[in-house]
């Protein structure tokens, strides 16, 4: 008794020691844990900043956020967020022609990806060190890399990837004068681009397949397929394709001896060149420039032109350029009767021109084409073979496992016989036993009968009732059907309600909306209108959201039609009086007793075209307004219309704004800035002001792809909790005059 209570008190005192032990670990578990949640979100909003600035082409912003950063994740071992950062900083080295550095950052990225298996991010590596190979005159090289590239795209399947790394090898190939080569894979790129309806790249294989077409002499369809690709490389704000296309087309016009327009051209295309700070691109629109003046007879600006492509290709490495930029100076100094510096440069000439087309060059070219189609056909017979035995030892798992089974099923046969015959000797023993029981078992029959009657009348009852049930939820499903319908044909005809798309255009020089609403239809409304002297805007929000909310924006949009068009109201403060007075008798607010709290909170601004002046009034809701690249907050009152209205009201007051410059105005309601991410943090109305402020030069259709891209990240899969309206206008000039 005593060694047990000994045994009992050892057991008791040790399960203490582990359960203490296990809320110690839980307890510097869950710091760790939010340790590193935080540092990861940290780590999340860094790399986002850097993809910001890089894609805004702000390198030099950008660079000094990766340097920072790379110290951050070198410190937490964030080995996924360092690489990406080290491929934005070799991206950034590649277009500033700091080969070397770039070379540096992709190794290391390369190796990484390499040594983790990720196929598609070393496909993404390999193309980017091809195009350093490519800007260097290395052309081999580069194809032996793009070539790699090619196949990890295609291992797993990621057509933008494929192709990239198809217009790439083009390059190439124009690079080297093999046309029809070069055509082959841009149209391939082409095919892939227009089935994934990506207008950046559908416009720059137009580009390139024009570029080819003029190499070969067919300057019709070199001019046809650059203005193709004008319409995309505008509709994309792509700068650096808009500047080609007019350098190409001027080149064009220069062939053909169409002079008139060669000049405009140029100087569109050098600005934009300028812009983007492309060395190789600024040199081919100098040798443009030095071919018109030669045309027309210059031949001493066409000569400083010539030497100023020379000297962006040489310090650049621009073996292409270099060459051709000597070609021409020969020419000149020929003409000019210059005979020995025309010599020199066409020795130079020669000199270039052969390390970039020799023999050995091409051979190699050919090979690695060679080489990738004979890995890709190896690579299916690996993958044929590995089928065949994966199959073959299927089957040969298949047949052990029948085997097994048979022998289980005998063995289990065997072992029942046998248990079968020992239990037949028990019930011949037991049988006597049965016969004396056999009785007792018939005199409960009866008594079983009769349970088994009421049993089944029992089942008849619930089947009877599952009947109902099934035509109850028959009936609740038809209704739901019924009352969803209606909500899409509601939202159908609040849609019909808000301002057309030709209505804006009309009335302003630029615009954008954002319309989401939670659910089906939206308790947010926007809406605009004119007159011979002034015209409207205004951004509703009313209280809820879905068929409630819907409601009280289509009252508000028929009030608004009410006071400003019948009544003639222009006065932001009053249309808001007004409103408020309207929605009280509309809802019968002012009766004693009456529950309906809704209201609308409201920004209403009034544009006075021949007096030049902006008049808002803001019902619990502000205006943003940008002059003078100046961004300002301007505050509404701090109550709503209708609903609820305290004791002592102050009346909206109206705000004016005179000496009107180029003017931005945006409305919005409170749904934007009040989402919450999945961290349980709102996007707040600072960061939304910030970002309207920091992309307000852009045109409205680029803010409004920021906006939702923004709010995109910002949610990350997690449920709107709010309608959501934004409305932004640029004021036409004419409205100023």
């Amino acid at each position: 008794m005593l060694i047990l209570l000994v045994k009992k008190t050892i057991t008791s005192i040790l399960l203490l020691l582990i359960v203490s032990r296990c809320a110690i670990f839980a307890q510097n578990s869950q710091y760790e844990r939010s340790d590193f949640q935080r540092d990861s979100t940290y780590a999340s909003q860094l790399s986002e900043r850097i993809d910001s600035l890089f894609y805004k082409e702000q390198y030099d912003s950008c660079m000094l956020i990766i340097d920072k950063a790379l110290v951050f994740y070198d410190k937490l071992g964030l080995s996924s967020y360092k690489m990406q950062a080290l491929t934005r900083r070799g991206a950034i080295n590649r277009i500033e022609g700091r080969f070397s550095s770039a070379m540096a950052d992709f190794s290391v990225v390369h190796e990484y990806y390499k040594q983790t298996g990720n196929v598609k991010g070393e496909a993404a590596i390999l193309n980017q060190i091809g195009a350093i190979y490519r800007l260097r005159g290395d052309y081999p090289t580069a194809l032996d890399y793009y070539f790699k590239a090619l196949a990890n795209y295609q291992k797993v399947n990621h057509k933008p990837g494929v192709s990239s790394v198809l217009n790439n090898i083009g390059v190439v190939h124009l690079y080297q004068k093999l046309y029809d080569k070069a055509l082959e894979y841009y149209t391939k790129s082409l095919a892939i681009e227009e089935s994934l309806k990506n207008d950046e790249g559908i416009g720059t294989s137009y580009l390139n397949i024009g570029e080819v077409y003029r190499k070969k002499g067919d300057l019709q369809k070199a001019a046809d397929y650059y203005l193709r690709a004008l319409v995309y490389a505008n509709r994309t704000n792509d700068l650096d394709a808009v500047g080609t296309i007019y350098n190409e087309l001027a080149g064009i016009n220069i062939d053909n001896g169409t002079m008139s327009d060669v000049l405009k051209y140029l100087n569109i295309a050098h600005n934009t060149f300028v812009k983007t700070n492309s060395p190789q691109r600024i040199a081919e629109c100098e040798i443009n420039f030095g071919k018109y003046y030669q045309k027309v007879g210059q031949l001493s600006q066409a000569s400083l032109h010539y030497a100023k492509a020379l000297e962006l290709a040489t310090k650049n490495n621009l073996l292409e350029l270099k060459s051709n930029a000597h070609y021409q100076l020969s020419n000149i100094y020929d003409k000019q009767g210059k005979t020995q510096l025309a010599y020199s440069h066409f020795k130079k000439y020669i000199a270039t021109r052969d390390s970039l087309f020799n023999e050995d060059n091409a051979r190699k070219s050919i090979q690695a084409e060679f080489f990738y189609r004979f890995e890709k056909q190896q690579e299916e017979h690996r993958i044929a073979q590995a089928k065949k035995e994966a199959e073959y030892a299927e089957r040969i798992k298949q047949d052990k496992v029948i085997r097994f089974s048979l022998i289980s099923i005998i063995s289990l046969a065997i072992i029942l016989i046998v248990f079968i015959l020992l239990h037949l000797q028990k019930i011949k023993q037991k049988n006597e036993e049965l016969n004396y029981h056999q009785k007792e078992i018939l005199e409960k029959n009866e008594e079983l009968q009769q349970q088994q009657e009421e049993i089944t009348a029992q089942r008849d009852e619930i089947e009877r009732k599952n009947l109902i049930l099934e035509q109850s939820q028959q009936i609740i499903a038809d209704k739901n059907e019924r009352m969803i319908g209606s909500i899409q044909y509601a939202k159908t005809i609040q849609n019909a309600l808000l301002p057309k798309p030709e209505k804006f255009a009309d009335l302003f020089a630029d615009y954008f909306v954002i319309f989401q609403p939670k659910d089906i239809v939206s308790g947010d409304f926007y809406w605009i209108n004119n007159d011979d002297r002034y015209t409207y805007a205004a951004v509703m929000d009313c209280t809820g959201h879905g068929v409630p909310g819907a409601f009280m924006s289509m009252i508000g949009n028929t009030l608004l039609n009410k006071i400003v068009i019948e009544w003639g109201v222009f006065q932001p403060s009053i249309v808001l009086e007004s409103l408020n007075e309207q929605l009280l008798q509309a809802l019968k607010q002012k009766e004693i007793g009456n529950t309906v709290l809704a209201g609308i909170d409201i920004a209403f601004v009034t544009i006075d075209r021949h007096e030049q002046k902006i008049y808002f009034a803001g019902a619990a809701r502000p205006m943003l307004i940008i002059q003078k690249d100046e961004i300002q907050l301007v505050k509404g009152g701090i109550r709503s219309t209708g609903g609820f209205q305290p004791a002592n009201i102050k009346p909206f007051e109206g705000i004016i704004f005179e000496n009107i410059t180029p003017t931005q105005i945006y409305l919005f309601s409170d749904g934007y800035a009040d989402q919450i991410s999945t961290d349980r943090k709102k996007f707040g109305l600072q960061r939304l002001i910030d970002l309207i402020y920091q992309s307000h030069t852009k045109p409205m259709d680029a803010q409004r792809d920021l906006l939702m891209r923004m709010m995109e990240n910002h949610l990350h899969g997690t449920d709107q909790l709010d309608d959501i309206c934004i409305m932004g206008i640029r004021l036409k000039s004419e409205l100023m005059t």
